[in-house]
């Protein structure tokens, strides 16, 4: 019975001409009537080693890679507040919570704030026995490298504003911190973008994957130093002699990120070795300077250099995954 079913479903059709230059064929119409394809809608081409060309429906696609998950609220050992992020990030689309003992109020005012902090999050149903969350993010339309970007950019902005701050003599006031919510916002993106995607990739790209994963933790980590050098700027004075070697200090620093950024998306020996030689200008800088000024300082830049030489190495990692001429091919593979 299968094979005569297959059989049926097996149509030929003449390759036509149109124009010049381009040529089609028409779609099977049982095909489009059981998809309910229409004009406008969109359809996926995969080319298969075998030399065979798949046809699916963009709508059809996105419904089969639908994860859901029912969780039991009674059994949890932790906030709501706390699970939905891990689901969020794991990729799920749906998330269903029950409980046999009805939800608080709490319970209900902590699942609309998470959500407002989760890209593409919505609170669909909500009733005493059932929250169910919808998670409307395409991570497959989201890109790792614009996620990359916009989250350098975050931190480099708030970099530019403390080199400001600190070597602004008639600063009287501490300079605002307003963007953490947008990081980690984005942040949350980055993770479901890679540990949820529901698509299989290459090798390649599973562990350049990981280089970003474990950078975008360091970089994270960055943005919290400079926002607590940013504290410190009452405690002590700069004197204009150290304007210009904070300014450069800052300014390499800021540098030095953009390489560990880009080179983990685009391997590059020449930006690897400059984001080194960078960290180098920046620790004889520190040196010229470090007497002079609080401990509590010096321990924040020395960390925060530590933590870009640290993602630096990370990056580097990426460039051994390439197919260059110098590197010589594990043969025991």
């Amino acid at each position: 019975m299968s094979e005569e079913k297959i059989a049926r479903d097996i149509e030929t059709r003449k390759v036509q001409k149109l124009g010049s230059s381009s040529l089609f064929i028409t779609l099977p119409k049982k095909w489009i009537n059981k998809w309910s394809i229409k004009p406008g809608d969109k359809v996926i081409l995969e080319a298969l080693d075998d030399g065979s060309l798949r046809l699916i429906a963009e709508k059809v696609k996105s419904n089969a890679g639908k994860k859901t998950i029912l969780v039991d609220a009674d059994s949890l050992k932790q906030p709501l507040i706390n699970i939905i992020p891990c689901l969020y990030i794991l990729g799920f689309d749906e998330i269903v919570f029950e409980t046999k003992k009805d939800f608080t109020k709490k319970d209900f005012e902590d699942v609309l704030y998470i959500s407002k902090h989760l890209v593409g999050a919505e609170v669909v149903e909500n009733s005493e026995k059932k929250i169910k969350l919808e998670c409307l993010l395409d991570t497959e339309k989201v890109g790792v490298e614009s996620l990359l970007r916009r989250i350098l950019n975050i931190i480099s902005k708030r970099i530019d504003e403390v080199s400001k701050f600190l070597t602004n003599f008639n600063t009287t006031h501490q300079i605002g911190i307003t963007n953490n919510d947008d990081l980690r916002k984005i942040y949350l993106m980055l993770l479901r973008r890679i540990i949820g995607n529901k698509y299989q990739s290459s090798s390649t790209e599973y562990y350049r994957n990981s280089f970003i994963l474990l950078n975008i933790s360091i970089l994270t980590n960055i943005d919290y130093i400079v926002s607590k050098i940013s504290e410190l700027r009452g405690n002590f004075d700069v004197s204009p002699s150290q304007t210009d070697t904070l300014k450069s200090i800052f300014t390499s620093i800021n540098d030095v990120l953009d390489e560990i950024v880009m080179s983990v998306l685009f391997p590059s020996v020449k930006r690897i070795s400059n984001g080194f030689n960078l960290i180098s200008q920046i620790r004889q800088n520190l040196l010229k300077i470090k007497d002079s000024l609080p401990s509590s300082f010096n321990l924040y830049l020395e960390d925060l250099v530590n933590l870009l030489e640290n993602a630096l190495n990370n990056s580097m990692c990426g460039i051994f995954l390439e197919d260059l001429p110098w590197i010589e091919k594990d043969l025991t593979a």
